[in-house]
């Protein structure tokens, strides 16, 4: 179990690196940059075959949902770190007037005259 959450924890990390964005570009452009040119008369042999270009699109449709996966999950542990952030912010805030109210306290007690 610990395996696959290190997995899943890779993976937004993965699919952000430079080498899958490179792949993503030229899926791109093999699948809707040559197709177009590829009806430019005497082009057609540009045109990649049926089952490569069903293959790519089920792929990219899969990359697409992952990411959008990716995106909302990572959505929810920002939304869970501001809201823990939160939390500590008031505890702080919390320590630092008491901490003012104990010096205010000292200072007016160094203030008394002694007798």
């Amino acid at each position: 179990m610990k395996e696959l959450s290190k997995f899943l924890q890779a993976i937004p990390r993965i699919m952000n690196s430079k080498v899958s964005i490179i792949i993503y570009i030229l899926m791109f452009i093999y699948l809707v940059i040559i197709p177009l040119v590829a009806f430019i008369p005497g082009c057609e042999w540009l045109m990649p075959s049926t089952p490569a270009m069903l293959i790519g699109d089920n792929y990219t449709s899969v990359l697409a949902a992952l990411g959008a996966s990716i995106a909302a999950g990572t959505g929810v542990a920002v939304h869970h770190h501001v809201a823990q952030q939160r939390t500590n912010h008031d505890k702080m805030q919390r320590s630092i007037d008491e901490l003012h109210r104990k010096i205010d306290a000292l200072a007016i007690q160094h203030k008394k005259p002694k007798l």
